[in-house]
């Protein structure tokens, strides 16, 4: 078992940056003498597989996929805005989904995987998703989201190098109800674009005794046609060296240091640089991760901060028990790319966005428990407890209501979430998630006319963030031509802010979502998925329902 902890300790040291082991699925029986290896994955799947109805439950999350590492197969057609599961990270190659829905609603993936020679792969893909036929209560509720990546992996003597582009254009209407018509045309379409470039090299050293080191370069653009642009840059390095230093034959240690460059420039330039060395321990029955981050940026009177960076792991029973715990912080940009992909609806012009300065997470403590019983139950508990500057909210803006204001919160967050899996054989599989989120909120800052009218009218709420959430999906094969899955999804009471006086209880969300795939062969499969089941037509925003009831059907096919 030595050996086999050290293959799983070496893949999370370099493909989670030390997440704590997060997960300990991998099984691996290694006889006689084994040198341990680092070499990184290509993190792409060669071997194409038939995905199945995978609902995106709604996280008020556009999807602007960031497709770095993977793509999002199945779509939430269901509302003026698109979301994403963060759970579902299935890669998928050499596939082809085309279907349409109710309201004349195109939903279209394509993902094209090849070597183009011994040392080189190109990747390709193409997403559409739109829909076209209004609502009762929405009449502009059509829109449109647009996906275009190409990846390719080139190998050399010493490094490899992996290149992505990513562009998408996603399309809405604001809701008119809201607001008069006003000189800058409310009620005009909101065209939202993003490019993203990636470059990431890293050495094919093998041996865990030698250097090992990756580089990534990342600039992103994004911006609301007519309105408010963005010009992000990261840079991030990241060197380590393990070897057995200490108790020889005992498990492994890695000495590493991540540094990291943020440039953000919207109306004026925000600059960032950190740096996060650490030493790691790895065992049999616990992994120790010790370390710190340090961070200077500027616009700011305050000019950096330092940070623990310490997590455990202790292991028990095989590592199918983990206990574990972490304390760290950090300090990040407040960008427009991460407000858009939550929000599309917000004010388009934000003068004072880049005043808004940066989000400091000033303390960030967790604990819990992961555990797996005869590969059949697995779960997770885990306690989150985060003391954070400027984190963001959103209100409806005064000025017009059909948008929504930003103000950024001072406040303390705590959070409960449990986990629970369950397999009955290979035909049967559930899976079921609840979250208790508790804001402390303290000192607002922001557009001042907003923050003083808070201050004087309004006991201040976490705006739009639910207290309690939970979901439920399952999966049945009935045979080896009929797969069925469920989904449902809750989340409890959010509030808004009207007027920046008027407190509005929005009704609690209740989805729920059917699919069905027949397979009339390995290649070839027809489906079958109903969205909001029961026609609910919840507001993840204030006067942006999602849609009721939909159907989709349509085919997937794989080639080779």
């Amino acid at each position: 078992m030595r050996n086999s902890n050290f293959i799983i300790a070496i893949f999370f040291l370099l493909t989670g940056g030390l997440t704590m082991a997060q997960s300990h699925n991998e099984e691996v029986t290694v006889e006689g003498v084994y040198i341990p290896q680092i070499k990184k994955s290509e993190r792409v799947v060669k071997t194409p597989e038939m995905p199945k109805n995978e609902f995106v439950i709604p996280k008020y999350e556009l999807n602007t996929a960031d497709f770095f590492y993977r793509y999002n197969i199945d779509l939430e057609p269901i509302s003026p805005q698109q979301y994403k599961n963060d759970d579902y990270n299935e890669v998928v190659n050499n596939f082809i989904k085309l279907g349409f829905g109710t309201r004349i609603s195109p939903d279209f993936i394509f993902r094209h995987y090849s070597d183009i020679s011994k040392k080189s792969s190109l990747g390709i893909g193409l997403l559409h998703n739109s829909t076209w036929l209004p609502m009762k209560d929405y009449p502009n509720a059509k829109y449109m989201n647009n996906a275009f990546n190409v990846s390719m992996t080139n190998r050399f003597s010493r490094f490899q190098l992996h290149s992505y582009i990513d562009y998408d254009y996603d399309m809405y209407y604001l809701n008119p109800d809201l607001d008069i018509m006003t000189a800058d045309g409310c009620y005009s379409k909101r065209n939202i674009h993003a490019l993203n470039v990636k470059l990431l090299a890293n050495n094919n050293e093998t041996s865990y005794q030698s250097l090992y080191n990756e580089y990534l370069l990342d600039y992103s653009y994004s911006g609301i046609q007519g309105g408010m642009q963005e010009n992000l840059a990261k840079l991030k390095a990241h060197v380590e060296h393990s070897n057995s230093w200490f108790r020889n034959g005992d498990g492994i240690q890695t000495l590493a240091v991540d540094i990291n460059a943020d440039i953000d420039n919207i109306n004026q330039t925000l600059f960032l640089i950190a740096a996060n060395p650490y030493l790691a321990f790895d065992g049999e029955y616990y992994n120790l991760h010790l370390g710190f981050r340090v961070d200077a940026k500027t616009n700011s009177t305050n000019l950096g901060g330092i940070y623990p960076d310490i997590k455990g792991s202790l292991y028990l029973f095989n590592r199918n028990m983990e206990f574990y715990s972490g304390l760290g912080g950090k300090t990040k940009i407040n960008t427009l790319k991460e407000i858009l992909s939550e929000n599309p609806f917000i004010i388009s012009d934000l003068k004072e966005f880049a005043e808004f300065d940066y989000e400091k997470t000033r303390l960030d403590f967790n604990a819990g428990l992961r555990f797996k019983v005869l590969n059949k139950l697995g779960g997770h508990i885990g306690l989150k407890y985060k003391m954070v500057d400027n984190h963001v909210f959103y209100v409806r803006s005064e000025e017009r209501l059909n948008t929504f204001d930003i103000i950024l919160n001072d406040c303390n967050i705590f959070n409960l979430n449990i986990d629970i899996h369950y397999k009955l054989k290979d035909d049967l599989k559930l899976a079921a998630n609840f979250s208790y989120n508790k804001y402390d909120m303290l000192y607002s800052q922001g557009n001042d006319s907003l923050i003083n009218a808070l201050e004087e009218n309004v006991n201040q709420k976490a705006w739009y963030k639910p207290e309690f959430e939970f979901t439920l999906k399952g999966v049945y094969k009935l045979n080896e031509q009929w797969d069925f899955s469920v989904a449902t999804y809750f989340e409890g009471k959010r509030y808004d802010l009207s007027n920046y006086s008027i407190v509005n209880e929005l009704k609690p969300i209740v989805d729920i979502q059917l699919g069905c795939d027949y397979n009339m062969n390995e290649n070839l499969s027809f489906y079958c998925e109903i969205k909001n089941l029961i026609n609910n037509k919840y507001q993840m925003y204030y006067g942006y329902p999602s849609y009721g009831f939909q159907m989709f059907v349509g085919f997937k096919y794989r080639f080779l």
